[in-house]
């Protein structure tokens, strides 16, 4: 997702810090400046929580009540990708599911079902979670089944059926990255494809349709178009013009700023996506409109969050609201954002290799100055700061899922445009791929891990479409 301003995008799906890079690769940075006293105090974001304990929260959930008592086993795990310490892998997500079911205990070794049959004689039931790694993702099903003790019954039904059902799916994260193989970042590579949709504000990638692959969405001016890469090239299958989404805004910018998020994990299926010409919508896989956003969707939150533009500034002011207009008074805020007027904000949900989860919140003012904000567990207070002369692109991603974010970024104006991913940890930056792009980054979007199981980087860079992964 981008936020774009007359074929320049602001921000991507995760966005964050913009790199300042001098000749010896130094940052410019310095310390934000306090907010000033007269602005709302509003709480932070809901931290996100890891993929590992998402899925351990949806399996407890759709499973329902357990016996106490009962025995939690797990298959190996079967994976799409080098999985050297899957295993591990298998057993922590065991452990976790086991803690949650109450009284319960974890076997210790991946099992296939009938192994886990044959050890759960003593415990009041079995839960047993089949796991896979595919396309970025891992999924677990899990089925609780009755143990059955007695001879008779036994003879009777020696193999019953699962009593209740559950599966769960999240992608790919640094804890879980952490038990395959690693991923070299410096060894990505660029694959483009030409396109046709002349200015684009506004790129996004998701898996829309649900079918497994995942598309891209292009925004301009005059339409929005969903299509893949094909042999060299953006093949359109889906289009609609603005006209036939939402109608125009009283009060347009001259210079148009645009997002699109597409299918984001609370909204599975939907684009959400706006420009400061229409307003801010979300449409179903077909291009239909379902209902209007109370502004610009945000990057990193999931469809939850929206920026307000305001025509007179260019920009957008305050802070980010529900984009869900609420039947009485004004969008409760859901991002506090950390300059008055900015044309770009984003959070993101950065998780470690133990599971813990960072925040990251950024907004770049429209003379170029990014300001950054970043809050860990258990620390106070949070890491701010202040990079000058940014380009228009920015990015935030943990590329090669390790636990460090990677910020992209470009150049200051589209002569000798440069794609530059640095690596930020602690308080500093440091270059680890630079892709020239002379023809001038328009947008710039991050593509949920699919491939290799990692994310991918998608720009537009004239009229090419490039995948960096």
């Amino acid at each position: 997702m981008s936020f774009g301003r007359a074929g320049l995008a602001f921000g991507t799906l995760v966005v964050a810090a913009v790199v300042s890079l001098g000749a010896n690769d130094a940052v410019a940075q310095s310390k934000t400046p306090p907010a000033p006293p007269s602005a709302p105090v509003v709480p932070p974001p809901a931290l996100r929580t890891s993929s590992l304990a998402q899925i351990v929260t949806e399996l407890t959930r759709a499973l329902g009540p357990v016996p106490a008592g009962a025995l939690v086993a797990t298959s190996p795990i079967t994976s799409d990708v080098p999985s050297p310490r899957a295993d591990d892998l298998a057993l922590r997500l065991g452990a976790q599911l086991a803690g949650r079911l109450g009284p319960a205990r974890a076997h210790t070794q991946p099992v296939t079902l009938p192994v886990a049959r044959s050890i759960s004689g003593r415990a009041a039931s079995l839960v047993y979670v089949q796991l896979e790694i595919v396309k970025g993702e891992l999924r677990a099903t899990a089925d609780l089944y009755p143990v059955v003790s007695n001879g008779w019954e036994r003879l009777r039904n020696p193999v019953p059926g699962p009593r209740a059902h559950a599966f769960a799916s999240a992608p790919l994260d640094a804890e879980i990255r952490g038990f395959l193989a690693p991923v070299v970042l410096e060894q990505a590579s660029v694959h483009k494809a030409k396109h046709d949709e002349g200015d684009v504000l506004a790129i996004g990638c998701g898996d829309v349709d649900g079918d497994g692959g995942l598309e891209l969405v292009l925004v301009t001016r005059q339409r929005v178009s969903i299509g893949r890469l094909r042999g060299g090239k953006v093949v359109v299958h889906k289009s609609a013009p603005w006209s036939s989404l939402a109608s125009r805004s009283p009060v347009p910018m001259r210079d148009p700023l645009a997002a699109v998020l597409v299918s984001p994990v609370p909204h599975r299926g939907e684009i959400f996506l706006g420009t400061t010409d229409r307003g801010g919508i979300a449409t179903d896989a077909n291009l239909v409109t379902r209902r209007a956003l109370t502004g610009i969707p945000v990057a990193g939150l999931d469809g939850e969050g929206c920026a307000l533009p305001s025509g007179e500034t260019s920009a957008f002011d305050g802070n980010a609201v529900a984009c869900a207009a609420p039947a009485k008074g004004d969008p409760p805020v859901v991002l506090s954002a950390l300059t008055p007027k900015y044309d770009a904000v984003a959070a993101l949900s950065l998780v470690g290799k133990d599971g813990s989860v960072s925040e990251v919140v950024a907004s770049r003012e429209p003379n170029g100055k990014l300001h950054l904000k970043r809050s860990e567990p258990g620390q106070a207070p949070p890491t701010e700061l202040t990079i000058d002369g940014t380009g228009a692109q920015v990015a935030l991603v943990d590329l090669d899922l390790d636990g460090v974010a990677e910020v992209v970024t470009t150049a200051d104006g589209f002569a000798d445009d440069t794609l530059t991913v640095s690596s930020f940890s602690k308080s500093k930056l440091t270059p680890r791929l630079r892709v020239p792009a002379k023809d001038g980054v328009r947008a710039l979007a991050v593509c949920p891990p699919e491939e290799r199981g990692v994310p991918a980087l998608v720009a537009v860079v004239g009229s090419e479409v490039w995948l960096v992964r």
